[in-house]
């Protein structure tokens, strides 16, 4: 009965494209703020630089946040219904979810952020950009589960992740640019590996604390979510063994200029498999049963209880 209706919830229409949509929009929010990041971490590279360092890619990361936005909210506003559907726990206070009014701030904070970007104000794009993280904590499902602590936990897990990607994607071009002078090249992948290792430790921690919080152990293998989840955290597990592996090539002094970074971009592919993923889950329904639910129906008969929405498994 688990499987069935695990596999109900991947048949709901427009799953599959809001998912989509809000994968390109946390791809957006990493290359916008990680780009930033990024530039920040490259400056204190101390060896003698071979030309300037590429330009963040603030303007066009925002500019795909924005559109892919733009598309939830479309999706929202066209079919209220599904936002109710697919957006359970459902954000506290929020109606339907809060699925339109999330986009639709998002939209605005992108379009801040493009402007700031354009106008060379990092900081101030830096700022605005991370009023999308603190939006999603707020419609993230552990702040559903387990309302404040959970979107303090989705704040944690979730910008570290999306650092990771959009650093490891500045890093790659900053080498590319500067691929004439090996050395230097190195130095600035050397660097990212550095941050990436603090990253992926965060992440590591909040990603299985929010898989307890959101998935009960029986149910990881019986529901939609619970698996996606397990896809989600084999493919971070193959970029964390690259970054490894390409932290250890740098290693070798000896080593050819070229080994660490075809294993950075294929740590990039990966990354980009895990926020493809990750777009997905945000709009799965989770097993677990929020506090104020459970608290709720303590009283209510068994047969009441099994009919609580968003409880799989």
């Amino acid at each position: 009965m688990a499987i069935a209706v695990a596999a109900a919830q991947l048949s709901v229409p427009g799953l599959w494209l809001t998912g989509l949509e809000r994968g390109l929009m946390l791809t957006g929010l990493a290359l916008a703020l990680g780009g930033l990041a990024g530039r920040g971490l490259a400056r204190q590279y101390k060896g003698e630089r071979p030309g300037p360092l590429p330009s963040p890619w603030a303007v066009r990361g925002s500019l795909l946040g924005l559109l892919a936005s733009t598309a939830l909210l479309v999706t929202a506003l066209a079919g209220p219904g599904l936002a109710a559907e697919l957006a359970r726990p459902p954000a506290p206070g929020l109606r339907s979810g809060g699925t339109a009014e999330i986009a639709a701030i998002e939209l605005v904070l992108f379009a801040l952020a493009a402007v700031a970007a354009r106008l060379r104000r990092a900081g101030l794009a830096g700022l605005i950009l991370t009023g999308v993280i603190i939006a999603e904590g707020i419609r993230s499902h552990p702040e559903g589960i387990v309302p404040v602590a959970g979107a303090a936990l989705a704040y944690c897990h979730m910008a570290p992740a999306l650092l990771w990607a959009g650093l490891l994607a500045y890093a790659l071009r900053s080498a590319a640019a500067w691929r004439h002078d090996p050395a230097a090249a190195r130095g600035i992948i050397r660097l990212y590996a550095t941050a990436a290792a603090w990253l992926f430790a965060v992440v590591l921690v909040t990603g299985l604390i929010s898989a307890l919080v959101l998935v009960p152990l029986g149910s990881f293998l019986t529901t939609a979510y619970g698996l996606f989840l397990i896809a989600k955290a084999a493919v971070v597990a193959v970029a964390a063994g690259l970054a490894l592996a390409g932290r250890r090539w740098l290693g070798r002094e000896s080593a050819p200029g070229a080994g660490p970074a075809l294993v950075t971009r294929l740590e990039l592919v990966a990354l980009a498999v895990v926020l493809a993923i990750t777009g997905i889950l945000t709009v799965l329904t989770p097993p677990a049963k929020p506090i104020t639910a459970a608290s709720s129906s303590a009283g209510q008969p068994a047969a009441a209880r099994s009919s609580t929405p968003g409880q799989a498994g």
